[in-house]
């Protein structure tokens, strides 16, 4: 395994070194930021929503969030404890304060959350998961009725396309609607190299 393919590995769970360095791109990069602003708009927040965002990284989506429900909560969940140290001490206030609450390990071993959500995004996470249907499943299960799922993918691999957009976008569609979603719709974002797809889906 080549270096840039040890640390495309990163992405899925930062650790050691190479994932602060993982964590440092997740955090800088313009394409991050923008597929994460263009999730938080199609999600349309409101300020006492209550938000649970899937693999938040280094945290600045949770920092968005922090500012967007100042009336709300929100929780975070990342399998990588560097990434959740990193968010902890970017919103460290929020935390304090009560808003924000960030919670350590793999989603398919949590035993619960402490409220149930009518907002959740993914953000470049979903190809990660071993079982996105399972994982679809539980967050359905900590969702309220209505409430809405935003799953963002940009591929990120040498030379993609549209189709590669497209394509995951479809599995996403599929997966979603297999977890018992309903009004799957998809949006695509006029992200650089290539356009990043935000598929959302609502909780009967």
């Amino acid at each position: 395994m080549n270096l840039r393919q040890t640390l495309m590995g990163q992405f899925g769970h930062p650790a050691g070194p190479l994932g602060l360095l993982a964590g440092w791109i997740m955090l800088n990069r313009p394409s991050n930021r923008e597929r994460i602003l263009g999730t938080l708009e199609r999600l349309d927040l409101k300020p006492d929503d209550s938000v649970l965002e899937v693999g938040f990284g280094p945290g600045w989506a949770i920092e968005q969030l922090a500012a967007k429900v100042p009336r709300g909560k929100i929780v975070g969940i990342d399998h990588s404890q560097l990434m959740v140290d990193w968010a902890a001490r970017r919103n460290a206030q929020a935390i304090e304060s009560g808003q924000v609450a960030l919670l350590s390990g793999a989603i398919e071993t949590q035993s619960g959350f402490p409220l149930m959500f009518n907002k959740v995004l993914a953000v470049n996470v979903f190809f990660f998961w071993d079982d996105p249907g399972l994982v679809l499943q539980i967050i359905r299960s900590a969702m309220q009725p209505g409430g809405t799922l935003a799953l963002t993918f940009q591929p990120r691999k040498k030379g993609a396309t549209m189709d590669d957009t497209r394509r995951g976008a479809d599995q996403m569609a599929q997966a979603l609607g297999a977890a018992g979603f309903s009004h799957i719709h998809t949006d695509y974002m006029a992200t650089r190299p290539v356009e990043a797809a935000c598929v959302l889906g609502k909780n009967p």
